[in-house]
């Protein structure tokens, strides 16, 4: 054996832990982290994780530094050059002390910021695939084999690419919803409300939450949570919509809706693509072509209802990123919904890169 391999095997024995770093905002995260965690039980490792969301960064990869003989996996996030310096500054320390980094993700990432995982010491892995969801990626790449990762995957990726045909891949994004959004209100921890539900996955798949003969949580506290919630977000995305603020740029419908707190931009997304949902007064609107969703807080979510545009090209223009089909930005703070519709529009109209020719 060559002696670089020899050093490398020597360096993989001395692994003991795996540190799992997911998104918490959705179900690909949460798929994701369950099959790094099934990962680390069949390599007998000591697993830890940690679910996150952009804006939190800071904390979770600040504390990565005093890790020793980790492996640590990233799934479901991405990096551009605004958290960089504070991941980079994290991972370079906890490489340097005999730990490992393999980063599998879906988003768009900028050659910068590829680069700069790259450089990192110890031989990181980063793998991008922008034709998987996360979880797809995490199955193919750490357990090609497994049947419950495979299930996982296939639920994820009808979430994630939106397809909505498979009811507990529907029920799964609703119940993240509500733990998610019910620790938020509570000033709790996300992870600890999510914790019990990705764990479920990780030991047994969907059969561990899910009763598939009666199409309902095995949970009936969660089942009933998200009941309340499915009717709850239909009164609010129907309201939402009916103070939408429309403006054809061109030749493409774009439309602005205030989304209401504890409402998803897939939620909102999915009910505004559907003409059924879009009649008001007897009047029918248009499925608009490109859809931005402004949260009070500033946050765009951005979905289109044709592939006429470009999700990921509109958020550039507002600091974010994602895929062409679904993505994000940030508008930041504002105190009138339709002053900044019309600073939003401005801004689309400076910039055709979004507009499919």
């Amino acid at each position: 054996m060559a002696e670089g391999q020899e050093s490398e095997s020597a360096g993989a024995k001395r692994i003991t832990s795996l540190l799992s770093f997911s998104h918490d905002k959705d179900v690909d995260g949460l798929a994701s982290a369950a099959i790094v965690w099934r990962y680390a039980n069949s390599k007998a490792l000591e697993f830890g994780v940690n679910l996150t969301d952009y804006g939190a960064f800071e904390q979770v990869f600040t504390g990565v530094a005093s890790r020793r003989d980790t492996l640590i996996v990233v799934t479901d996030l991405g990096m551009d050059e605004t958290t960089q310096d504070i991941i980079i500054r994290g991972l370079s320390r906890a490489l340097t002390q005999g730990c490992r980094l393999v980063w599998l993700d879906h988003h768009q990432w900028s050659d910068q910021s590829i680069k700069a995982i790259l450089s990192l010491p110890n031989r990181p892995v980063l793998k991008l695939n922008h034709d998987y969801c996360s979880a797809e990626i995490a199955q193919k790449v750490l357990m090609p084999r497994d049947e419950v990762c495979a299930e996982l995957a296939k639920i994820a990726h009808d979430t994630d690419f939106n397809l909505r045909e498979i009811p507990v891949a529907n029920a799964l994004t609703d119940a993240v919803s509500v733990l998610r959004f019910g620790a938020i209100d509570r000033r709790e921890e996300v992870l600890d409300a999510l914790y019990p539900v990705l764990s479920k996955l990780a030991e047994s798949g969907v059969v561990g939450v899910w009763d598939d003969a009666n199409k309902k949580f095995r949970d009936q506290l969660l089942e009933k949570r998200v009941d309340n919630y499915r009717k709850e977000k239909a009164k609010k995305m129907r309201k939402a919509l009916a103070g939408h603020s429309d403006h054809v740029l061109y030749n493409r419908l774009v439309r602005i809706v205030e989304i209401p707190n504890g409402l998803t931009s897939t939620d909102m997304g999915t009910f505004a693509s559907d003409p059924e949902n879009l009649i008001f007064d007897g009047e029918s609107l248009d499925v608009a072509d490109l859809l931005l969703m402004l949260s009070q807080g500033g946050m765009l979510g951005i979905r289109r209802g044709r592939e006429t545009v470009l999700c990921n090209m509109a958020a550039k223009l507002f600091n974010g990123g994602g895929h062409p089909y679904a993505a994000g930005g940030e508008y930041g703070l504002y105190e009138n919904f339709q002053a900044a519709c019309d600073d939003i529009f401005v801004t689309l109209s400076k910039d055709k890169t979004w507009v499919v020719e």
